[in-house]
């Protein structure tokens, strides 16, 4: 009997059995430890073109088999009722437009809980003879420093008259939505109710032979609005690589949070007293623009921001999306020069009035970015604002800009205008429904990195959330 051959990444090897080329296989794929970490597998038929013909091409625990019933996940005891995901492909019957099947495992969304593939000890992909029983070759993938969430494993494919079986072992940045865009996966629709559930096991004795029939209806594809918003960035990165990383860092935040697939409005308050000049003057502002911008692409489905400008006044400027954000600034201080005086209460009133429609429907939040420099001069207006905004689904996430009197020493800390005390009682005012607002204060805003902007930003978000669901603020 001829042993498995192990490979190493990039290797291949004939799909040969004992009496020549084989007719089915089985491609198993098993990981260690097993633990409560969800592993989703899938394979992709694709033409020459390295794309599938049609969303039916992607087999995984929704649409058990391909079209043709050339390729099927395996289940419960046919496939060996030990836990692993095995695929088996009948290599006769492939279409002679598919030229290679493509193997691929991700983390399900629901139990990584920030985990990558690099928290696992061991993965391998087995390949056998589903007829013989016999191994054909092996695969362990190298796990060290893995910090992908999605693995292309392995590929089945046509060389000549010959099918070939080839280790791959490439991680694939942002999970299975980018991964199944890769290949061709028609996310234009998104399905009037979510996916089922995975199927349960059935029970372990082999069922009896069943007679031939006609392949089933295919299940949806898994065209989900996370998959709409991922092929929305894929577009948008050909245009602006640098807006869809910082999106990309924006999820990694909200990940964390357990809010991937949240949606919620997003706004930005800027202050434009004449204090903040230096800021805009420095191109701080503008970057800050282009980092809550990511943060409304992963939160709002119409990938635009709100912005809102106070000083002495409060103005609505509309709205700001990734094809103008970079204009901005130039565009704001045409219409709204830099004012005198720092009132918070009227632009508070104002994004209240303005969601006000919105918010009697209570179906999505509001998530408020308010950045200034200054003490309020109207801190009764302001309380009380904050105070009945506590019966709404708005949160407000407060920013100031400044050095800390902290961080001063003798008498320039004196000359510093405060530290944003107004904004901490804000903070952890009695008297609310539920605590509707967060602060933080920075020196500029450019002074934390991407990663522990977002971070921030999402500090006290996830519990004003449970707490407005809890009042009956959101549905």
């Amino acid at each position: 009997m001829t042993s498995a051959i192990s490979l190493q990444r990039g290797a291949n090897v004939a799909l040969r059995g004992e009496r020549g080329a084989v007719a089915r296989i089985q491609v198993a794929l098993s990981w260690q430890p097993r633990g409560d970490l969800e592993i989703d597998a899938s394979a992709f038929l694709l033409t020459a073109s390295n794309k599938v013909r049609d969303d039916r091409d992607m087999v995984f625990y929704n649409n058990a088999r391909s079209r043709e019933g050339a390729v099927q996940l395996l289940e419960g005891a046919a496939a060996g009722g030990d836990g692993a995901r095995v695929f088996q492909l009948d290599l006769a019957n492939l279409p002679a437009t598919v030229e290679r099947v493509a193997f691929a495992a991700t983390l399900d969304e629901t139990t990584r809980r920030g985990r990558t593939f690099g928290h696992l000890s061991a993965f391998q992909v087995q390949v056998r003879d589903a007829d013989a029983g016999t191994e054909i070759a092996r695969f362990d993938l190298p796990l060290a420093g893995a910090r992908e969430v999605a693995l292309i494993l392995a590929e089945v494919y046509r060389r000549s008259a010959e099918w070939k079986f080839r280790a791959v072992g490439q991680g694939f940045n942002g999970g299975l939505a980018p991964l199944a865009i890769q290949y061709g996966i028609d996310v234009a629709e998104e399905p009037t109710a979510a996916p089922p559930p995975r199927p349960a096991p059935p029970p372990a004795p082999t069922p009896p032979p069943q007679p031939v029939a006609a392949p089933p209806v295919p299940s949806p594809a898994p065209s989900a609005q996370r998959l709409n918003l991922e092929k929305r960035l894929v577009d948008l990165a050909k245009k602006d690589a640098t807006l869809v990383n910082l999106a990309k860092k924006a999820a990694i935040s909200l990940e964390k949070k357990g809010l991937l697939d949240h949606r919620a409005k997003v706004a930005l308050c800027l202050d434009i007293s004449v204090s903040m000049s230096g800021f805009y003057r420095s191109g701080a502002i503008a970057t800050l623009i282009q980092r809550i911008l990511a943060l409304g692409l992963r939160f709002d489905d119409d990938g635009e921001i709100d912005v809102f400008l106070f000083g002495a006044n409060a103005h609505d400027y509309g709205t700001v999306g990734a094809e103008d954000y970079r204009d901005f600034v130039p565009a704001m201080q045409r219409r709204y020069p830099l004012e005198g005086g720092t009132n918070y209460g009227k632009v508070i009133a104002l994004i209240r009035r303005h969601y006000r429609r919105d918010l009697q429907a209570g179906q999505q939040p509001v998530y408020v970015m308010f950045v200034t420099d200054g003490e309020t001069q109207d801190r009764t207006e302001s309380e009380r604002q904050i105070r009945d905004a506590s019966h709404e689904p708005i949160f407000w996430q407060f920013m100031a800009l400044g050095q800390s009197k902290a961080q001063a020493k003798g008498f320039f800390r004196r000359l510093l205008a405060s530290d944003f005390q107004f904004l901490t009682y804000l903070d952890e005012m009695p008297g609310r429904l539920i605590d509707n607002a967060n602060f933080f204060q920075v020196a500029d805003p450019n002074e934390p990195s991407d990663e522990e902007l977002y971070d921030l930003l999402m500090g006290e978000y996830p519990q004003w959330l449970a707490a407005a669901r809890q009042q009956g603020l959101l549905r």
